[in-house]
């Protein structure tokens, strides 16, 4: 049971790894084209086609695209870390027999959601675009505005039409996300159907199997000699304690085996926390470092242009006195 938990696991990541990579070389570049395609022709069609709408879509596309890409695949890394430990313990819950298909589809999205706000990872990433809208204005404001400023009602839609551009995508983006979290609880319903249904039916086949062989060997027996007519009732029934016995003893050694595994987890999650904390402040105190240095360099360059200043300064007066000095020797040569 425990090698289908650990191939159902395996299997589940690895698909919502490729729907991952789906999705960003597909979906999400294809929505942001269109936003960018829609944008740009109004935008054109306002300005009396000032600026050609193929020269608006390839600049704003070179503006926002990349930005907004590089976002969504920091965003899926951060919460790939809560996906997995949804998936993963949604599977061991399952197979153990400690819920149903129906609570797992009930609860999915809630603990996907708490997972994912829990940050595990201590980085956080939102579909908020005002940072990569803003530099979308500043092309609009160099490019486009000052061709019509005169114009206020045309200035005030080109701003609107800006704005309607963010909320757009951080709809489309907000929807695109939410569209995959319902994904990813396909993809783990798919796998535990197919490979615990196939593990089940695999366990179904063996016991038929050993069922029709013991009634074989009963069938070969019974008319020898029949083994328990030699046990009264209370040996039996010892002997059924004693078989139970051993079985539970073996669930419990597994149930042991699971609560390891669940620890050294754990401790690894916890491990790279703190490696990732590690590097994320040995960055900072990187970064610091950079901007004192630089301070340094613009003090010592300061400091050198003051000297050449004063150095240029001097060298005239050096000048006068050596030619003092001059005048001075000549002048007692001629006295003697």
């Amino acid at each position: 049971m425990i090698g289908t938990i650990e191939r159902i696991k395996n299997s589940v990541l690895l698909k919502c790894s490729t729907l991952n990579d789906k999705i960003v070389s597909n979906t999400l570049s294809k929505l942001i084209d269109t936003r960018i395609y829609r944008f740009s022709e109004e935008l054109s069609s306002m300005i009396d086609n000032i600026i050609r709408e193929d020269d608006l879509r390839s600049e704003i596309s070179n503006i926002i695209k990349s930005l907004i890409t590089k976002k969504i695949k920091r965003k899926l890394f951060i919460d790939s870390l809560a996906l997995q430990i949804t998936n993963d313990t949604f599977i061991e819950s399952y197979i153990n027999g400690n819920i149903t298909i129906n609570e797992l589809e009930n609860n999915y999205d809630k603990e996907l959601r708490d997972n994912k706000n829990s940050n595990q990872l201590n980085m956080t990433e939102d579909l908020n675009l005002d940072e990569i809208i803003n530099n979308l204005r500043i092309y609009i404001d160099k490019n486009i505005i000052k061709l019509i400023k005169e114009n206020n009602t045309l200035v005030t839609s080109v701003y609107n039409l800006t704005s309607n551009l963010k909320d757009e995508l951080e709809k489309d983006l907000n929807d695109m996300i939410n569209d995959l979290d319902n994904e990813y609880k396909k993809i783990l319903l798919d796998e535990i159907n197919s490979e615990y249904k196939e593990e089940i039916n695999k366990e179904d086949e063996g016991e038929e199997e050993n069922m029709e062989n013991n009634f074989e060997m009963i069938d070969n027996s019974v008319l020898k000699e029949n083994k328990f007519d030699k046990y009264d009732d209370m040996t039996l029934f010892n002997k059924m304690i004693l078989s139970l016995n051993t079985k539970e003893e073996k669930l419990l050694r597994k149930e042991e085996k699971l609560e390891k595994d669940k620890k050294e987890i754990d401790e690894r999650l916890s491990i790279t926390n703190k490696n990732i904390e590690a590097n994320i402040e040995r960055e900072n105190k990187l970064s610091q470092r950079k901007i004192e240095l630089s301070a340094k360099e613009v003090d010592i360059n300061s400091k050198l242009s003051e000297a050449e200043v004063i150095f240029l300064n001097m060298k005239p007066l050096i000048k006068g006195l050596n030619k003092i000095k001059d005048g001075s020797s000549n002048g007692g040569s001629e006295n003697e």
